[in-house]
């Protein structure tokens, strides 16, 4: 009976070994969207906020970019009272990225500014988004301590119809930052 029991716990530990290491295995993501650090400075009714942040597309969407799919970069803003957690401003800017294959550029559209840009290369569309500076009118703030939420992602539902749904399961079309939240204060 003794050897029975050695035998079943080398077996149980061999398959939690192995399992541990199965879960060790996964492969490094070298894309997505990463927010690194924000500014915010308080002007008059407004704020203006500095936003640095690194971005880096999947395989899959550097493919549908080169074969003519405008990609939609979302970065959604939303200020809030640190005190309440009451919502006092949403704010969302869109950018579009398309590749002309006739020409071998990239066109960065900034929806909000209604102005475009080409660039030669889509590491140079990437810088101009990477340090963005954008106002936001906020009315009159009381003094107070605020916090400034931030997320910017691909917005997988602006894709042609037939891209949605896998883009939507594929973890090769996930480029969400995910929220970060970065506090500032209101003096008067």
């Amino acid at each position: 009976m003794d050897v029975r029991c050695n035998m079943r716990a080398s077996v149980a530990l061999i398959c939690l070994a192995v399992t541990l290491l199965c879960g060790c295995d996964q492969k490094t993501v070298a894309y997505g969207f990463e927010i690194k650090n924000v500014t915010v400075n308080r002007g008059y009714q407004s704020i203006d906020v500095h936003l640095k942040q690194d971005m880096s597309l999947s395989q899959q969407a550097l493919e549908a970019l080169q074969h003519g799919v405008a990609l939609t970069i979302r970065l959604d803003l939303e200020l809030r009272n640190d005190s309440n957690m009451i919502v006092v401003r949403r704010e969302a800017r869109r950018f579009q990225i398309h590749y002309q294959a006739l020409i071998d550029r990239y066109q960065l559209i900034d929806e909000e500014k209604e102005t475009q840009q080409t660039f030669s290369r889509l590491r140079h569309v990437f810088a101009a988004i990477d340090n963005l500076d954008v106002h936001v009118s906020t009315g009159p703030l009381p003094s107070g301590n605020y916090e400034l939420r931030t997320r910017i992602r691909l917005e997988e539902g602006l894709l042609p119809a037939p891209m949605q749904l896998p883009a939507m399961f594929s973890p090769e079309w996930q480029h969400d930052s995910g929220w970060s939240v970065w506090p500032f204060k209101v003096s008067v």
